[in-house]
């Protein structure tokens, strides 16, 4: 049975929350991530070398769209987050791309809500989904490739829950890889965490039919899809 308690919006709209969270988000070297978001750019390179609107959804510090915004120079961006206090880092960390980048406060389970554009090339997102469970994840996957123009990609990184001895062994082994600046505050998932195949089936049921895992380590994965011509 799912572990149920606050939903995502309500923890990460918690200033004192999403400050530890920020402070104990890994940077540098250190950052295990850097590697499938320029992954995604390059996946993204291959169909569209010039994609002209990146949506970023829960994109928090805003680390994806900044990868994607140096890929490609002339795209345009959009911030969406439902953290106020995740609004005012990105705003720090995504000033050297000035008007390219607009900021939009909403929450991933409302999209359409937060008013988002239509006709995106590309919709990001990281480290999110994985508070949902299947049947919210699946209704993201509708509302966000419904955001797309033809062949406009769905990209998202997130933590799948893979059978509970393969859960240790990777958290054992990437903890030898992997070092937080600070332990990072405890918040609300949704047990068991959604595995590869419900986010496969996400984005098929989605209308994405190229869909793939492009890359994976322990228990994360980055999920690619393009939503066909027509």
């Amino acid at each position: 049975m799912a572990q149920q308690g606050p939903t995502a919006a309500q923890v990460w709209s918690d200033p004192a929350f999403a400050t530890a969270w920020l402070g104990g988000d890994p940077d540098g070297a250190r950052d295990l991530l850097a590697l499938p978001r320029t992954i995604a750019a390059q996946l993204v390179a291959e169909e569209k070398p010039e994609p002209e609107l990146v949506v970023d959804i829960a994109s928090g510090a805003g680390k994806f769209l900044s990868v994607l915004l140096t890929a490609f120079p002339k795209a345009r961006g959009v911030w969406t987050d439902v953290s106020e206090t995740m609004l005012g880092q990105a705003r720090e960390d995504l000033a050297d791309f000035g008007d390219r980048v607009t900021f939009q406060v909403g929450d991933m389970q409302a999209l359409r809500a937060a008013g988002l554009p239509e006709g995106v090339d590309v919709v990001l997102s990281s480290r999110a989904s994985h508070h949902l469970d299947r049947a919210q994840l699946h209704a993201f996957y509708q509302e966000a490739a419904g955001l797309l123009a033809p062949d406009g990609w769905l990209v998202n990184l997130d933590h799948i829950g893979p059978e509970d001895v393969w859960d240790r062994r990777y958290r054992s082994v990437r903890k030898k890889h992997w070092a937080p600046r600070k332990p990072a505050p405890k918040h609300h998932h949704n047990y068991p965490l959604t595995s590869v195949e419900d986010h496969l089936d996400g984005y098929r049921a989605a209308g994405l039919t190229e869909v793939d895992v492009a890359w994976k380590a322990f228990y994360t994965c980055l999920f690619a899809g393009r939503r066909p011509q027509g």
